[in-house]
């Protein structure tokens, strides 16, 4: 049982990084998008970013919770903190901000994503970098859910290298 419990937690830490390799690598990416002055660059960094995204940072985040659960059970640790009468809280608080972070995905990310989607196929049919396509590439909104979502993750990191409370 020992083996297996430290074989599931080194697959939550491989999956941790591949969580923040993936959205360290999507942003250092975007950053140079936004530098692009032709569209065949600009197209060539968002499809790297997504990359980033869909290889790395979406199957990590997945993987790193169902890890997590895996360890958290196997050790009989309270992923419930003091609703199960517990006295430690940090599993119950990083749980519920992981999960904070799934309302930027679904009501942030995706809508902003088509649309954003939208604008690149337009741009790269006209061969130029549109208005519509800086528009969305810059959008306030998608702006600070990246930023929230990077102190979400930030503070996940913390409590569970911490675990302080």
């Amino acid at each position: 049982m020992l083996y297996l419990i430290q074989l599931i937690r080194l697959l939550h830490i491989l999956s941790a990084v591949m969580m923040l390799a993936g959205g360290i690598g999507r942003q250092l990416v975007r950053a140079q998008a936004a530098k692009a002055t032709d569209i065949q660059t600009f197209y060539l960094y968002t499809n790297l970013s997504g990359r980033f995204e869909n290889l790395l940072a979406i199957p990590g985040s997945i993987l790193v919770f169902v890890f997590g659960v895996a360890i958290s059970w196997l050790r009989g640790w309270p992923m419930f903190g003091f609703l199960q009468g517990a006295s430690t809280n940090w599993l119950l608080v990083s749980t519920l901000l992981y999960l904070a972070i799934y309302p930027l995905v679904i009501f942030i990310f995706i809508p902003r994503g088509k649309i954003f989607g939208e604008a690149l196929e337009d741009a790269v049919a006209k061969g130029e970098i549109t208005t519509e396509l800086r528009a969305a590439f810059h959008d306030p909104l998608v702006r600070v859910a990246h930023y929230a979502e990077a102190i979400l993750v930030g503070a996940i990191v913390y409590l569970m290298v911490m675990k302080p409370f």
